[in-house]
């Protein structure tokens, strides 16, 4: 084994050692609008859900722009949710993936990438933000808190208000999402992706010592 200490490594040095080792991570597509009303969307992979009641999930986001993402200017996401207080969280699966990636580009602040790389906008019922029609689950959301890490990062905590559904993905009877028919991109380290066809189904046992059984 080779041995790694934080101390004194650059900011860069530790986000490739940390997202090279963190993986695969599910990526968040976040739409937000402007003040005049334009739809952003930016690509999130350090993104995952934080619990169920209030349904919150959390994104961390660089606060300002590096070198090939307008450096020095304040990201539109982070900025668009302190003003509206309302985004949306558009999941990417493998139909979608080549243009979400292209949403991470750096346009121009007065540029939607949603529109730029050729996605659909679509209303939503609970919040203003638009959400993205060829997405497979969009959740409707509203800022829940913002913890500023840093100057260079900031950790949104939303909560889900309502979701949006590709019609076979969800079971609505039993309230369930069709794992089998949902196609997730998980990113690695640098412009690396995987997907997620092969599956392997592993319950968690729960041990019965009266009968040395094992549960599902």
């Amino acid at each position: 084994m080779k041995h790694v200490s934080m101390a004194g490594l650059s900011e860069m040095q530790r986000y490739w050692l940390i997202t090279g080792s963190v993986g695969p991570r599910p990526i968040a597509l976040v739409t937000s609008l402007d003040a005049d009303g334009l739809c952003n969307a930016a690509p999130f992979s350090a993104f995952n859900y934080m619990g169920e009641d209030p349904p919150l999930f959390a994104i961390a986001v660089v606060a300002y722009g590096q070198e090939s993402h307008r450096p020095g200017e304040a990201k539109d996401t982070l900025r668009n949710i302190r003003e509206h207080e309302e985004f949306v969280v558009n999941m990417v699966d493998e139909t979608i993936v080549d243009k979400a990636v292209l949403c991470g580009s750096d346009f121009p602040a007065h540029v939607s990438e949603a529109e730029a790389v050729g996605f659909t906008l679509a209303p939503c019922t609970a919040v203003r933000v638009p959400r993205i029609a060829e997405a497979p689950i969009s959740w409707e959301c509203r800022l829940f808190r913002i913890l500023d890490i840093s100057t260079q990062r900031a950790i949104v905590f939303g909560e889900i208000l309502a979701m949006n559904f590709r019609d076979d993905l969800l079971d609505e009877q039993a309230l369930r999402v069709d794992v089998g028919r949902f196609a997730p991109v998980g990113r690695l380290g640098g412009p690396n992706y995987c997907l997620t066809r092969e599956r392997r189904r592993i319950p968690v046992p729960t041990y019965m010592p009266a009968t040395g059984q094992p549960r599902e």
